[in-house]
């Protein structure tokens, strides 16, 4: 009888931890509290040119050049998709319409509505070429470098659309 108890506690035991483990991670609870994180848009990428997640003031003074990079149709401008990384060969899907944010798709990151000043969703060369005056419309706190919580989206609350939009 006691065997069967006990074998009883450890079966409710491991369900009580599965649920919670599971629980856990639906909350992004996972290891160190780190959950599930979105590929990093591939204009960050392009401007915080060693990865360090601040976008120096030499990488904001040469972000022309990187943007020009994303350019995959060679075309002079950089749409939403060419921004995030999105493509239709076999890369990341791209959203169905426009930068997104409503029905599944992402919104636009802050970078992109900062850099595209005339809000057609492209930011063409005229747009790419005042981009370090852009980007510092984006440097909330005057030191001349974006720290990520300038740059990219908030996690917080739900507010996640783009940062700063001027027209010309």
């Amino acid at each position: 009888m006691q065997r069967k108890t006990t074998i009883m506690v450890l079966a409710v035991a491991a369900s009580f931890l599965t649920s919670w483990s599971v629980a856990a991670q639906g909350r992004g609870g996972g290891r160190g509290g780190q959950g599930h994180q979105p590929p990093k848009p591939a204009i960050d990428t392009a401007l915080d040119v060693n990865g360090d997640e601040v976008i120096s003031a030499d990488e904001i003074a040469n972000a022309a050049s990187a943007l020009i990079e994303l350019d995959a149709d060679n075309d002079g401008g950089l749409t939403f998709d060419e921004c995030m990384g999105f493509s239709n060969d076999g890369g990341q899907q791209a959203p169905q319409t426009g930068r997104g944010g409503s029905g599944g798709q992402p919104p636009a990151p802050p970078i992109f509505s900062a850099l595209d000043t005339s809000g057609d969703e492209i930011i063409d060369g005229y747009e790419i070429s005042d981009a370090p005056e852009a980007l510092l419309e984006l440097d909330s706190n005057g030191d001349g470098v974006l720290q990520t919580d300038e740059y990219q989206p908030s996690r917080s609350g739900g507010g996640m659309g783009g940062g700063p939009n001027r027209n010309r």
